[in-house]
């Protein structure tokens, strides 16, 4: 019984999370109501407040659960003993990796009328994931820190473009691209 309820528990926030985001394509946040998500996704309004609070409680969950899902994905790969243009390759492939399977979700959260915390957060995760925390905080070497914020904001951006890209680029290709114009750092 309780995995029925799982299950069902999982197809109402999948409905949920469907509906929001379909309106986030249109408008702002700040303009979609619980009675248009709960109407298209044909679910009831107390249904919804028991697991959100409002349409930004759902989308700063959803954002929260993406974050942590991509730490995860990201940190189950082995990265011993790979020199670090390597670890940055492969790094930035598994990241690339986990965008693609969620596309359509990026694409909405990162377009029009996407959360700019929600980049705020992916932006610093990608840096810190990419290049290291060796430089985050590294006041002695201003240079540094500056290389760090241009490399994680122009491999952020690149990363934004390829997803909102309709050409196709394949994951290896981009890791590699990203590598490259990163070179200095690695």
């Amino acid at each position: 019984m309780e995995k029925r309820e799982n299950r069902r528990v999982k197809m109402t926030k999948r409905l949920l999370t469907e509906s929001i985001l379909s309106f986030l394509e249109e408008k702002p946040l700040h303009k979609i109501t619980v009675k248009e998500i709960c109407e298209k996704a044909d679910v009831n309004r107390s249904t919804y407040y028991a697991y959100y609070a409002d349409p930004y409680d759902q989308i700063n969950k959803m954002e929260d659960e993406i974050m942590m899902d991509m730490s995860v994905y990201v940190d189950s790969i082995e990265l011993n003993g790979q020199s670090s243009k390597k670890k940055h390759i492969q790094v930035t492939k598994t990241i690339l990796s986990y965008i693609q399977s969620k596309k359509e979700i990026f694409k909405v959260l990162l377009g029009e009328y996407g959360d700019a915390n929600f980049e705020k957060n992916l932006l610093r995760f990608f840096g810190e994931r990419i290049f290291g925390n060796e430089n985050m905080d590294n006041r002695n070497a201003l240079k540094k820190a500056y290389q760090y914020i241009y490399a994680a904001t122009g491999s952020f951006g690149l990363i934004q473009r390829w997803l909102m890209d309709e050409e196709d680029v394949d994951i290896d290709t981009m890791a590699q691209w990203i590598a490259e114009m990163n070179m200095p750092l690695l």
